[in-house]
């Protein structure tokens, strides 16, 4: 299994950091951490049966159905919400996006 970011994604993540380092680098490092070990978790299970053995907000499936038919999963760190699709044994990062964003009109 293997993770890839897409350009948007990565265009998230930086924008993310960025935004964070201007006011409190410090903040921004431990952000940048948070959402790299979170997906080094999903890599480990991204369909994690139970979640709660690891992180209860791991790999869930949007209760929203507009979202859900476009085969996204989520997942939750900190603020921040990771939309993503699994293919074969890829799982693809498609967005990277604050909580307090309309998520449901960027997709």
């Amino acid at each position: 299994m293997q993770i890839r970011l897409l350009k948007v994604a990565e265009e998230d993540f930086t924008e993310i950091i960025s935004f964070i380092a201007a006011e409190n680098p410090k903040a921004a490092e431990t952000t940048a951490t948070k959402i790299e070990k979170n997906l080094e978790l999903l890599l480990v299970n991204p369909l994690l049966v139970n979640p709660l053995l690891v992180n209860p907000l791991l790999g869930r499936v949007p209760r929203d159905e507009d979202i859900k038919i476009l085969g996204y999963r989520y997942l939750i760190v900190s603020n921040y919400i990771i939309f993503y699709t699994i293919e074969e044994k890829t799982i693809y990062i498609h967005r990277i996006l604050h909580s307090a964003q309309n998520y449901k009109a960027i997709l």
